[in-house]
């Protein structure tokens, strides 16, 4: 048995987090506001290029955001850190308001479903007994243009700050060479922009007397597109459909997409989590509007902008089906058409090109597993007429037949789930995935649905053999699953949360209640696993890749024997109440990962299964 569950060398970890940060964020399929301060401000917005194979950022920073509002009072900017009431309406806009003696404000940053933009409402009221004069608006800084793979980094060009009188909009446009993106913003009721094309500077400001009791609003509506025409006439649209019109639509959308549960608080973040993934986990490209899957799009996510079949199959679909079956349906065809080359390889860059090679064997799992849950849940056989996914079926089982060794009866990886060096080839979830979507073409070979030389019902039934004759090993409370086994007797114990063997069962590999299964379960859960974290107030598994207790351990502990789950999840802040890699053990804070977007995915799934 190996002491050591993973090779000490050449681990890709995440830095820890050490003083998280208070924001909040929304977005839809076009545009994403990941870091909206706690005075307002909207520190940066970005939108995906699939040509571009990566994100690109509008930013300003944090003493002067992209844009914030501004209320001015006898000419003084009024002081708006630390002084506003948050709160998200429908679990995904986030709304504020703001009350002094005299006066009172309120806002809210959405952006509505399908459009290539958002909205910003402000609106101020005179609760005086006295006439009341004030500027409301808002202030801009347009300090960079990033691109964004994993890191964000500076991109060298032209950014041309200016104002466009036939679209009414000041125009943000970045270009090196050619156009790279734009931004458009116009405001509602209209009036004049002052910007310094020099500093990037500009602000739109409201001059009004408001008798008692008497209230003022203003609306800002931000387009963006490939250039600055498309992103102007874009606020155009915009305008015309109206801000209390694309208030409802926003409204109606989030509404019918909500979850119910007993428990408010779980509910709330069952559906921010849902909503989460859904806008973060998935674009639509600005220069092709194909739908793409991605890590994150949040810049605060350290490998946002790339993708990995486990967390867009494993992580993000199950919810995604939740939300909108045909968009599902959409994205299967769009990873199988592009990803499928290189389905395995540890990441990809949104075209499907290797961007970190080395093979996983869950990755390439996660192509059938979600294949299989979007059919039973659908019921949808024509989807294997699509010629991407026939040939792909083939292709992948190729390589898992690359992968066997017919000595253990076993398939190999060359990473673990976590994306690190393995110290035995041979992992039980591993082969368990494989084993269940062996099971899977099985089904589909015996209802004629598809057809290959191999008989699938006898390749699940002895890769299952192969795993209960070399998996199942003496622990410390009985005989239970191995992490990894060499198929020669040399095995390890050990369990990594984003492929725990807690999923077994989860997966239909064997019951819950297995004599196994619980001694597996038992075991990670104990201090005999030195990841598990006990004695502390959030108790679950860590792991070599990000020791301190990974909310995913809660929702695999959900999945499987409930000792704990619910409670971390309910009382764990995380990243500001959306999921992350892993916590601190006695704050509940993100320590690694923040802004994890398909793990939110999970997350939203795990409790909508679980929880009543």
């Amino acid at each position: 048995m190996s002491q050591n569950p993973e090779p000490d060398h050449l681990l890709t970890v995440p830095d820890e987090i050490t003083d998280p940060e208070e924001l909040f964020l929304t977005g839809n399929e076009y545009v994403s506001l990941p870091h909206i301060s706690p005075a307002g401000g909207i520190i940066s917005l970005n939108v995906l290029r699939l040509d571009q194979k990566g994100l690109l950022e509008f930013s300003g920073n944090e003493e002067a955001p992209l844009l914030k509002p501004a209320i001015k009072i006898d000419e003084e900017n009024e002081e708006m850190e630390g002084q506003l009431d948050w709160r998200y309406q429908f679990d995904w806009v986030p709304s504020f308001s703001l009350k002094r003696d005299s006066w009172s404000a309120e806002g809210e940053v959405f952006a509505p479903p399908g459009f290539k933009g958002f909205c910003y409402r402000l609106k101020f009221k005179n609760n005086s007994s006295k006439p009341l004069a004030a500027r409301i608006g808002w202030q801009g800084n347009w300090a960079g243009f990033n691109y964004i793979v994993f890191k964000s980094k500076p991109v060298s060009g032209v950014n041309n700050l200016y104002y466009d009188r036939w679209t009414g909009s000041l125009i943000l446009e970045a270009s090196s060479g050619l156009p790279l993106a734009a931004l458009a913003l116009a405001v509602e009721p209209a009036g004049k922009w002052e910007h310094d094309r020099e500093d990037g500077s500009f602000q739109f400001m409201h001059s009004i007397e408001l008798a008692p009791g008497e209230d003022f609003e203003t609306r800002l509506f931000g387009a963006v597109n490939l250039e600055a025409d498309g992103a102007g006439t874009s606020t155009v649209d915009l305008r015309r459909h109206g801000f209390a019109s694309l208030w409802q639509h926003t409204e109606q959308w989030l509404e019918t997409r909500q979850g119910n549960l007993e428990d408010d608080k779980l509910a709330a973040l069952m559906n921010r989590n849902l909503f989460f993934c859904y806008f973060y986990s998935l674009a639509r490209s600005l220069d092709s509007e194909d739908l793409v899957p991605v890590t994150s799009r949040s810049p605060r996510y350290y490998v946002s902008s790339a993708f990995w079949s486990r967390d867009t199959f494993l992580w993000s679909f199950p919810s995604i089906l939740t939300v909108d079956p045909d968009r599902a349906r959409e994205l299967l065809l769009n990873v199988y058409r592009r990803h499928i080359k290189n389905a395995g390889d540890h990441a990809h860059y949104i075209n499907g090109t290797v961007l970190y090679p080395g093979f996983e064997l869950d990755e390439l799992a996660a192509f059938f597993i979600a294949l299989k849950q979007y059919m039973d849940n659908n019921e949808d056989h024509s989807i294997l007429e699509e010629q991407a996914v026939t040939e792909g079926l083939d292709i992948l089982v190729e390589k898992a037949f690359d992968r066997f060794d017919p000595h253990s009866g076993l398939y190999s990886t060359f990473l673990s789930p976590s994306d690190d060096p393995v110290s035995y080839p041979y992992l039980t979830y591993n082969n368990v995935l494989l084993q269940s979507s062996f099971d899977f073409l099985a089904e589909l070979q015996a209802k004629e649905l598809w057809a290959h030389k191999s008989d699938f019902g006898i390749l699940s039934r002895e890769l299952m053999q192969a795993i209960y004759d070399h998996c199942m090993v003496q622990g410390p409370f009985g005989i239970m699953f191995a992490w990894a086994v060499d198929g020669k007797g040399r095995f390890t114990l050990y369990d990594n949360p984003p492929g725990s063997l807690q999923l077994l069962a989860c997966y239909g590999f064997c019951s819950i209640e297995d004599t196994v299964f619980k001694n597996t379960v038992r075991w990670i859960r104990s201090f005999n696993n030195k990841y598990f974290h006990q004695g502390c107030n959030y108790e679950e598994a860590g792991s070599m890749h990000a020791e301190n207790p990974w909310p995913m351990g809660a929702c695999n502990d959900l999945l499987a024997c409930k000792a704990g789950g619910e409670d971390f999840l309910k009382r764990a802040e995380m990243d500001n109440g959306f999921f992350c890699e892993s916590i601190h053990p006695e704050t509940g804070r993100v320590s690694t990962g923040a802004a994890f977007a398909s793990g939110a995915g999970f997350l939203a799934w795990a409790i909508k299964q679980n929880i009543k």
